[in-house]
């Protein structure tokens, strides 16, 4: 979740109430979207424990990871990302669909439609 002073998102600019981080929620809205209902978002308990991860269906097609955004690093975000040139790419032939976050505390939803906009996931959008 962006914090309120996230360089993402100039003061008095629009905020989102953010997206529950809850696995239910997060299908069901991909779902009326018009993703397949042969995909789900599931809790990851680890991304380390090969015991935690043999609870993970697979194939897995994305992680979206949740953590705590603090005042470090954003701090450290936007020294690592300053001499990095904006993404402009666009249009049908791009390998990648990207989406700018521009809404304050839309990680959520943002990290929601890469997932399902990007990899083998894109292919179980309906049309």
């Amino acid at each position: 979740m962006a914090s309120d002073a996230s360089p993402d998102v100039p003061k008095g600019r629009k905020r989102f109430i953010p997206l529950e981080n809850n696995p239910d929620v997060m299908t069901g809205l991909v779902h009326k979207l018009g993703l397949s209902d042969k995909l789900a978002f599931q809790d990851v308990f680890s991304i380390d424990d090969p015991e935690l991860l043999a609870f993970v269906p697979r194939p897995a097609h994305a992680l979206l990871l949740v953590f705590p955004v603090s005042k470090t690093y954003e701090q450290f975000r936007v020294q690592e990302d300053k001499d990095k040139a904006e993404y402009e790419g666009h249009g049908p032939d791009e390998e990648v669909v990207w989406y700018k976050q521009t809404i304050g505390n839309a990680c959520g939803l943002i990290g929601l439609l890469h997932s399902v906009s990007n990899g083998t996931a894109r292919a179980y959008i309906r049309k």
